[in-house]
């Protein structure tokens, strides 16, 4: 999604990297830009479709996000609340934010997670999400700012297929203290004090 900076470029000597010289990424690109050079190679976003871990499908130019605009983040967040992740793509250069709805026909179930850290940060950020759901495991970490230019929520969102229960959720917070607990239902949402014998279900 981001195009190499190759021409008017300052790089200074090794052994010269004082307050003088600047800072690489932020010295080049931003002189192009400011002075109103289009930086974009015009190459089309592309969208793969994750078989369950088996291959990709490319899907790029029937799911719409195949556009040309010069796209650096991608938000991927549950927007209309309906259990699964859609896509929230943003562009340099005064581009618009454009908003891709997840539209697939499934018939699958969902569980969104909100951490709460005591001894650990407020939002759990760091923490790993295990889902054991018959013979599969789902690994998540709670990571929200992988993204240039944006954010993800804290709130996780992890699809279990068919299954309406949960056989194990487990947590390992940043702090070292783990949680486990059996037998949990899907849909809706958990939230998981990291202090606390239980979760709590929020109607939301």
């Amino acid at each position: 999604m981001t195009q190499p900076f190759d021409r008017l470029s300052e790089i200074k000597p090794q052994g010269d990297l004082d307050v003088e010289a600047g800072e690489l990424w932020v010295s080049n690109p931003w002189k192009l830009m400011s002075e109103g050079v289009n930086l974009s190679a015009y190459e089309r976003n592309r969208f793969f479709l994750n078989r369950e871990g088996q291959d990709f499908i490319d899907l790029s130019h029937q799911s719409g996000a195949d556009i040309d605009s010069d796209s650096r983040s991608a938000i991927a967040a549950d927007f209309d609340r309906d259990g699964d992740l859609d896509l929230l793509v943003a562009s340099v250069g005064g581009g618009p934010l454009r908003l891709f709805m997840n539209q697939f026909p499934s018939q699958s179930h969902s569980v969104r997670i909100l951490l709460e850290g005591g001894k650990s940060n407020r939002q759990g950020v760091g923490a790993r999400l295990q889902v054991e759901v018959g013979e599969r495991r789902i690994v998540r970490d709670v990571f929200p700012s992988n993204s240039l230019m944006g954010q993800h929520p804290v709130e996780t969102v992890i699809g279990v297929g068919a299954a309406e229960r949960i056989d194990r959720l487990r947590v390992r917070w940043p702090s070292g203290h783990t949680q486990s607990f059996q037998d949990v239902p899907v849909g809706g949402v958990l939230k998981i004090r990291e202090d606390a014998a239980d979760y709590q279900r929020l109607d939301r």
